[in-house]
């Protein structure tokens, strides 16, 4: 009786530390999308790269709860170069760096990647922050977005963006939301290339 009750209280002990710590393990979201469009390929990529002209008030392409979006001037060539976000929610002020890199094709469609600097990139992230004086606080673990830009026989131009995100503790917990803003942030980019 008495080892019966012993491991029915470490039953209840072992479920009560379990399920906080599930509540902060580690969650993926994926988002995948593509746009059809009459804008040229070097049109797509003059909007995908119009640092400084993408926020949420004021600029000419809009960026949900976006505050800044720069290039950076360090370590910067022809294709590839890093960037810095501010974004502000409610709940959060969110500030990184990014790595982009650019892979163009004779006929000028292309491939961009967009990689979130994550703790792999500790050197990178505190040479950054050193020459630059921002700060590096993410909201996820990691971020990685994938554009394809190609051309259709019919003239069109075919966009597809796919998002790669991680997050652990209380962020976690808000799949929904998280996936509802991968979703926004792709129609909102789409929207950008009409204009």
């Amino acid at each position: 009786m008495l080892h019966s009750l012993r491991t029915s209280a470490w039953s209840v002990i072992f479920a009560f530390l379990l399920v906080p710590a599930l509540a902060w393990a580690a969650a993926d979201f994926t988002y995948s999308a593509s746009h059809v469009t009459q804008k040229s390929p070097e049109h797509v990529l003059s909007v995908l790269t119009a640092y400084g002209n993408t926020c949420e008030k004021g600029c000419k392409y809009y960026g949900p709860d976006l505050v800044e979006f720069t290039m950076l001037k360090e370590k910067k060539t022809p294709t590839s170069w890093y960037t810095w976000s501010h974004v502000s929610t409610t709940m959060k002020q969110v500030k990184y760096f990014s790595f982009v890199q650019v892979t163009k094709n004779a006929d000028g469609t292309f491939v961009m990647t967009t990689k979130q600097l994550d703790e792999r990139d500790q050197a990178v992230i505190d040479e950054l922050v050193k020459a630059t004086n921002r700060e590096h606080a993410p909201a996820f673990d990691t971020g990685f977005t994938k554009f394809t830009v190609t051309k259709l026989p019919d003239g069109k131009t075919k966009v597809t963006q796919s998002m790669k995100m991680s997050a652990s503790g209380m962020l976690a917990m808000f799949r929904g939301k998280i996936e509802s803003g991968m979703k926004k942030g792709a129609e909102v980019t789409f929207q950008n290339i009409e204009k």
